[in-house]
């Protein structure tokens, strides 16, 4: 895919977005320029606060729902 179609379905999925989501991506956008010398924090702890509680409970239910197994079904 070419940079221009890149940056033209970026901001076509801006435009979709919430307030909210779109000051998000911003803090990510702002994030991913920073040099990795300057990030204190390693590994997963970078991703602290990127999702709201709702992001974290869907999350949460998937997990629960996937190691539940159904021994019928195989």
């Amino acid at each position: 895919m070419p940079e221009i179609e890149i940056q033209e379905s970026i901001v076509n999925a801006l435009r979709k977005m919430s307030l909210v989501q779109q000051y998000k991506l911003l803090d990510f956008i702002n994030a991913m320029q920073l040099p990795s010398s300057s990030h204190q924090s390693r590994g997963i702890l970078k991703f602290a606060g990127i999702f709201d509680s709702n992001d974290t409970k869907e999350f949460e239910e998937a997990l629960l729902d996937s190691s539940q197994i159904d021994h019928n079904e195989w």
